[in-house]
């Protein structure tokens, strides 16, 4: 899985690169920003595993939608890559409604993306700017399900007792983002991004709004 990530970053990072190259350097100052947003998130992972669900009767929703929010930094080098730096957090849930046998339960999980990676920005007008990027990640996802099970006891009568599964896992990945903006003279700019994650398979996409100033 990791070597198909590197293949596909090499792929997708190598015409920015030879783009960066061909362009005629100019000698300026090392140029910053820092930009956030806060939009959907659409879980697409867990597809299968909700249609394994579906097979005893039970219909949650095969995509969850999340909130999620994220804040970014980079730094623009003198050949016009950007080096970035973000990291991003999404909450989301599950309820089983549909289903009697799961009906009580509740399943909730929040992810965390660190990533770093490159990108460039692509000047489309006098203000509008197009920015691919390709970033390496480490997601690490947290699971909490909430349930109520039941034990026999001596009389023949069934005790409910609630309780709480927590899993933790970290994997790595890779996540495709593509931002456009209007660039403002005071060097503020607003615009949207879109973006997909790569875990193990496809995680997630991204809708989101970008707010973010350069220095």
């Amino acid at each position: 899985m990791i070597k198909k990530i590197l293949i596909l970053g090499l792929i997708f990072l190598f015409p920015i690169i030879s783009f960066a190259q061909q362009k005629p350097q100019k000698k300026h100052k090392i140029q910053g920003y820092l930009k956030f947003g806060d939009g959907l998130y659409w879980d697409i992972s867990r597809v299968a595993m909700d249609y394994w669900w579906a097979g005893s009767n039970d219909e949650p929703a095969p995509v969850v939608n999340g909130q999620q929010i994220w804040i970014e930094g980079g730094i623009r080098l003198n050949n016009g890559l950007i080096v970035t730096a973000g990291i991003m957090h999404v909450t989301l849930k599950h309820y089983y409604s549909r289903s009697s046998l799961y009906s009580d339960q509740k399943y909730q999980y929040s992810i965390r993306n660190y990533a770093f990676g490159l990108g460039y920005e692509f000047k489309l007008g006098k203000h509008s700017r197009l920015m691919p990027q390709l970033n390496f990640t480490v997601n690490r996802t947290i699971s909490y399900t909430a349930y109520n099970y039941g034990l026999y006891n001596d009389d023949g009568s069934v005790t409910i007792y609630p309780s709480i599964d927590v899993y933790d896992d970290s994997e790595g990945g890779a996540v495709l983002n593509l931002d456009y903006y209007y660039q403002f003279k005071n060097k503020l700019f607003v615009g949207v991004r879109g973006g997909a994650y790569y875990v193990l398979g496809m995680a997630g996409i991204t809708l989101t709004p970008v707010l973010g100033v350069k220095f």
